[in-house]
């Protein structure tokens, strides 16, 4: 049985908090991760004195997280692992801060731990919310999706009964769509519209897959988006959240979703209907 977090924390609690106590000698070991540098440089980028970045550079040595060469200031093999997992801390904490009430609202334990655990990857992103005013802002995002994507993938729980005319609109657009739904969503779509959706069937641009098991996880991504929907903690999904972000990191995170959830699927044939 692996070692307890508690335990690892007293082996090593000293070590942590002597990185994170100083901001300087934080935002070193984070500066160093693409090249070394200067004291010079650093003292540029981190906006400290050179007196304040030579010294928490001494202490990092000392600490075998750096070392000092004739080009500049080098992380060692420790250091570098420990800044890339310090970095993902810190990108993970400011994702989570940025969405608090978005994260704090939905069922967040629902996304697979693998990429709960990836959620700094998410980098920029937006929550769009609808409201009174605007009850269908959420919805412009599929809009978007529907008229600009070449590659369409999601993952439903959800029935959705403009589901066919949709797929209709991404086929006629050229549109590679791979979609994931549950059982109970395919069942609701099929009697919704059996003659549309045995239609889209035959189209070779689209692939859809039936899992037989409990999703709390709305999403799409196409190349260009990723959009996010999660279910309330009162076990209802949210129509009126979606978070949106157009960076390459949550793209590539969707899109590794997608292969997660496609994995645990088995492929609908026209015969199925």
């Amino acid at each position: 049985m692996g070692r307890k977090s508690y335990d690892a924390h007293d082996a090593v609690g000293e070590t942590l908090k002597f990185i994170t106590s100083s901001k300087v000698r934080t935002k070193i070991m984070l500066g160093l991760q693409e090249q070394p540098k200067t004291s010079s440089v650093l003292r540029d980028e981190i906006g400290a004195s050179a007196s304040s970045v030579i010294h928490a550079a001494r202490d990092l040595e000392k600490e075998d997280l750096l070392v000092e060469k004739e080009n500049g200031y080098h992380l060692t093999s420790v250091g570098s692992v420990v800044a890339a997992k310090l970095q993902d801390v810190i990108y993970t904490m400011d994702v989570l801060d940025r969405g608090k009430d978005f994260w704090l609202t939905h069922d967040i334990a629902a996304i697979p731990e693998p990429f709960l655990g990836r959620l700094h990857e998410l980098g920029e992103f937006e929550i769009l919310t609808s409201s009174v005013r605007n009850i269908f802002k959420t919805l412009t995002v599929y809009k978007e999706l529907t008229r600009q994507a070449r590659t369409f993938q999601g993952v439903s729980p959800i029935f959705v009964d403009a589901f066919v005319p949709m797929v209709k609109k991404l086929l006629a657009n050229d549109a590679t769509v791979q979609l994931v739904v549950t059982d109970e969503v395919l069942e609701e779509l099929v009697d919704f519209d059996r003659e549309g959706f045995s239609s889209i069937m035959e189209n070779d641009n689209l692939s859809i897959w039936r899992l037989d098991e409990a999703v709390k996880v709305a999403f799409t991504v196409t190349d260009s988006v990723l959009a996010l929907g999660l279910f309330g903690q009162d076990g209802i999904y949210d129509a009126s959240h979606d978070l949106v972000s157009r960076d390459k990191g949550a793209i590539n995170w969707g899109r590794e979703l997608f292969k997660y959830y496609k994995s645990r699927a088995r492929l609908v044939v026209l015969e199925d209907i």
